[in-house]
């Protein structure tokens, strides 16, 4: 899994997947992450329509001959920022209360942060080789 391009198609499927999900169940998302402190249901098909718009920036990314280091550069940084969101969500209790939905936003966050860093250490490996 070093190669850049299919990081790119992974991290871009695993986007629309959510993005998929939290535009198409909205009601039970937003129910199964929590039950006493619902998150609106704008801001999550908006955090889904933007997870899908990234999902696709990623494949268009991962179908270029060579990515630019500073589209990944950007990848990483948004997924880096998405996690840190994620857990912020969960360590304030704000919309993800239930022991469920904080599993499940953790693993989302903590694959998020594993992507960026899988990419991260794909640029310096690729800066180091002549």
């Amino acid at each position: 899994m070093q190669d850049a391009t299919t990081l790119l198609k992974i991290n871009g499927l695993i986007y629309l997947l959510l993005g998929a999900l939290l535009v198409f169940l909205p009601p039970t998302i937003i129910y199964f992450l929590s039950e006493t402190n619902p998150a609106p249901t704008v801001a999550m098909l908006g955090t889904g329509v933007g997870f899908n718009l990234l999902g696709l920036l990623l494949l268009w990314l991962a179908n270029q001959t060579t990515p630019s280091p500073q589209w990944i550069k950007l990848t990483v940084v948004i997924d880096l920022l998405l996690a840190a969101g994620i857990f912020g969500l969960i360590l304030m209790n704000i919309w993800v209360t239930t022991i469920n939905g904080i599993t499940a936003a953790g693993l989302v966050a903590i694959v998020l942060a594993w992507f960026a860093w899988l990419q991260w250490q794909h640029l310096a490996n690729q800066t180091k080789s002549p």
